[in-house]
């Protein structure tokens, strides 16, 4: 990675970055069909409500704005293409802000540990709600850190208004508030949070989140249920699992982003930062809560790679500076060569392999493909065994046996309703109901041939009835089989 030489050429070498990976992924936005994760927060587009099952609703809400211009893969990839730019736009002027006294290429190597995260290059191009959560958040310290220099109740009701469209993203956002409480106090001491605009600014947020709290205390509070139960709860805590995942987000996120940040955090606590400490604070405090108990949840099941992205996107400008700080140590120069060069080659051969797809050549790459591809044509062909079977205006539905098929099927087969034979609270069975002995319809399943199947806690009985196989250059993909359930 060459550095810029002056302010204005690490400017210039920013926003070219930033524009070249917005064109990248542009130019295949159209190519790919849509993720699990993908069409599920489409449909919540699709259904409009105050909140979902499973996160806030701005995830949904933005894909609304796409409305007018229809959907398709390339309108979907809009968003998150947009946000993406927006979010590395804030590094730049962010890094600028917190730490003026750094090397005036700081901002651009911040720009470029965002941009040179796999995992991010794909969350740039697929929407999930951490997306719109990592925008807000930026702002968030951007108006944190002019309150810490020169408090206002402006100010305050800037960042109330911030810390609500947080909450609209992801439940995550609860750190951002957290961190500033715990910044502030190490600043400022205690007498601050006596004052009446930081309580204007809770109910400032308070009342913009109101959306998700009259949906959940409608619904029983599922959500924040759902949540507590998924991310917190620890029963068998294990090293090796910790581990597995300190090690994932090194890779996901990069070598070179991950040591930056834990030993720019490392010089700050041990009082080595050399200038703007107060800024460095500002990031830490506001980063590493969410980090840690990402960090000790891992230790007792699977953590999602995207859960911890809002705060490595927080650190990106520490670790900027720390590395520049460093630049003439032989082994943060290695590291930084090693890191760029994997994450290019990583990021280059998956947006190169989803734009060409060639099997052909790399036939073992065909599992990668499973989530992608012939869903849609799936969804079409059960929709038309359902009106085959059933008639076109009938009360049949599509069933599927998991939520993440849920999602690719009623996507595609909308506005076919599309119900989930499972035994817990979905947000399809919010939608469309749970299946029961009156869900009569068409299964889709993509694995197993068994001719008949039963599911007895539902009164359904299925017998297959047809098969579809889906694949790319003749090598096949997925096989797709299509069961004819009724009442037993």
């Amino acid at each position: 990675m060459k550095l810029p030489q002056n302010s204005a050429q690490s400017q210039r070498m920013s926003y070219l970055l930033i524009a070249v990976i917005a064109l990248i992924h542009l130019a295949i936005a159209g190519q790919v069909p849509l993720g699990v994760d993908e069409a599920h927060y489409a449909l919540y587009a699709l259904h409009p409500a105050l909140s979902y099952f499973d996160h806030p609703p701005l995830v949904g809400w933005l894909q609304m704005l796409i409305a007018p211009f229809g959907y398709s893969e390339f309108t979907v990839r809009l968003v998150p293409t947009l946000l993406f730019a927006m979010a590395s736009i804030q590094v730049l002027h962010l890094t600028r802000q917190l730490f003026p006294a750094a090397d005036e290429r700081a901002p651009f190597v911040a720009v470029a540990i965002l941009n040179l995260a796999p995992f991010l290059q794909l969350m740039g191009w697929g929407l999930v709600p951490d997306m719109p959560l990592m925008v807000v958040a930026l702002a968030a310290i951007q108006v944190t850190y002019k309150l810490h220099k020169a408090p206002s109740l402006g100010l305050w009701l800037a960042l109330g208004a911030l810390y609500g469209l947080a909450g609209l993203s992801k439940y995550t956002a609860v750190f951002l508030p957290l961190g500033l409480i715990g910044f502030m106090c190490q600043y400022h001491g205690w007498r601050w949070i006596l004052k009446p605009a930081p309580w204007l600014a809770a109910l400032l947020a308070l009342a913009l989140i109101s959306p998700v709290l009259i949906w959940n205390q409608a619904n029983d509070w599922i959500s924040f249920n759902y949540q507590t139960d998924r991310g917190l709860t620890v029963n068998a805590w294990q090293l090796k699992d910790a581990v597995v995942i300190q090690l994932a987000q090194a890779g996901l996120y990069s070598f070179l982003a991950y040591v930056g940040a834990i030993a720019a955090t490392l010089a700050l606590l041990r009082k080595r930062w050399q200038s703007d400490k107060d800024s460095a604070a500002l990031l830490v405090w506001s980063a590493w809560p969410l980090l840690l108990v990402i960090g000790y949840s891992a230790g007792d099941g699977p953590v999602l790679p995207n859960w911890p992205a809002m705060a490595w996107t927080l650190l990106a400008p520490l670790s900027a500076v720390w590395i520049i700080e460093q630049w003439q140590q032989r082994w943060v120069r290695l590291l930084t060569y090693a890191s760029t060069s994997l994450s290019l080659v990583v990021i280059g051969f998956v947006f190169l392999f989803f734009a060409f797809m060639p099997l052909k050549t790399m036939p073992f790459m065909a599992k990668a493909l499973r989530d992608l591809n012939g869903w849609q044509q799936a969804a079409q062909h059960a929709a038309t065994l359902k009106s085959e079977h059933f008639g076109p205006n009938s009360d049949a539905v599509l069933l599927v046996d998991n939520w993440t098929k849920a999602s690719r099927i009623a996507w595609y087969a909308y506005p076919e309703q599309t119900q989930v034979l499972a035994n817990r609270t979905t947000q399809f069975s919010i939608w469309f109901g749970q299946p029961s002995p009156q869900s009569r319809g068409i299964l889709v399943r993509d694995k197993g041939a068994e001719a008949n199947l039963d599911y007895p806690q539902f009164g359904l009985s299925c017998e297959r009835i047809d098969s579809l196989e889906t694949g790319i250059d003749g090598i096949a993909i997925n096989q797709f089989q299509f069961y004819l359930c009724q009442a037993k």
